[in-house]
């Protein structure tokens, strides 16, 4: 954590914990169990988490703010109960998700996860201790397995070191007094919407969504809403048709196009939650485009096509809502 974040927080009684650079899309994805399962499955490779399905998963983040404070109120901790082929319970592990939204790159995280699974393994050693005292000190007494990830969607290649010893000095010539571990990231941008569109899951949607930073962006996602229409996500469940109006309703919302009719669809959705889809996003105020035309006569008609392209991209998704609210 920079220093100048730090002091905004003690100088600003009026700051936001939420609006925290790392914040970012966590609220919407990994507090869901559903979205959350997906990512593990689908986008984070480990063997170990390839079958984890929603049921397996209990969000235990909260017991944790005690601990580490208000700056880390958006990353979230998963118990993860790993099952044997009977579907009996074999052991649990734990999952953090921290999430890089902005495209400045925090090289701290490592350091971060750290103080995270210290915090983790000390609370687990003091349950265990008073399930039965003295356990931590026996010699079959093990720590619970936790795997760090983080969700990156900036634009520029990451570039942190993934390991712990990357910010220890000394740490070629000391390496074995040095505790280390690896995180993985799940970057965006390694996907393209192709390779998203072929998951056929919410949790691609969701990318599919973020990956939405400018105006010129909003073509490639009409064309995977509109296959959405005519696809398995009509007949969701209420829970991912939730989540479907969510994403919907970020996206008008960065449009600067939301009517009281749209605010109406919206129906449960959180405003907490309204920045954190398209935080990289471009505003797109397509009545700043309108305007804009009569002071560029060259570019006039062009952007006027523009305008008029977005505000029946608006209308299609404001009808997109209407259905799932329907449904």
């Amino acid at each position: 954590m920079e220093k100048a974040s730090q002091d905004k927080r003690e100088k600003n009684t009026s700051y936001q914990p939420e609006m925290h650079v790392r914040n970012a899309n966590s609220r919407e994805i990994f507090k869901n169990d559903m979205l959350t399962s997906q990512f593990l499955r689908n986008y984070t490779n480990i063997p170990l988490l390839s079958n984890v399905m929603p049921e397996d998963i209990e969000d235990v983040s909260q017991k944790y703010q005690a601990f580490l404070g208000v700056e880390f109120e958006a990353d979230t901790i998963k118990k993860v109960y790993i099952r044997r082929m009977d579907g009996t319970i074999e052991r649990e592990v734990y999952v953090l998700s921290l999430i890089e939204h902005k495209s400045d790159i925090d090289y701290d995280v490592a350091m971060q996860l750290l103080r995270y699974m210290c915090v983790i393994w000390q609370e687990y050693k003091a349950t265990q201790n008073k399930i039965q005292e003295g356990s931590s000190r026996r010699k079959n007494f093990r720590y619970p397995l936790i795997i760090p990830i983080v969700y990156y969607e900036g634009e520029k290649e990451w570039t942190a070191g993934l390991h712990l010893k990357d910010r220890i000095d000394f740490s070629e010539e000391m390496a074995e007094y040095i505790p280390d571990f690896t995180y993985q990231v799940v970057s965006l941008n390694k996907y393209t919407n192709e390779e998203l569109s072929k998951k056929h899951d919410e949790m691609s949607l969701v990318m599919l969504t973020n990956k939405i930073q400018s105006s010129e962006d909003i073509e490639g996602f009409r064309n995977v809403t509109e296959a959405m229409v005519n696809s398995p996500y009509v007949d969701a469940s209420d829970e991912k048709k939730e989540v479907y109006k969510k994403i919907l309703w970020y996206l008008l919302m960065k449009m600067k196009v939301l009517s009281e009719n749209s605010r109406k669809m919206r129906g449960g959705t959180g405003e907490n939650a309204r920045g954190y889809l398209f935080e990289n996003m471009e505003e797109i105020d397509i009545g700043a485009l309108k305007r804009n035309t009569a002071r560029e006569k060259q570019r006039a008609e062009e952007e006027k096509q523009r305008a008029d392209a977005l505000e029946e991209e608006v209308k299609r998704l404001r009808k997109l809502l209407e259905i799932q609210e329907q449904k």
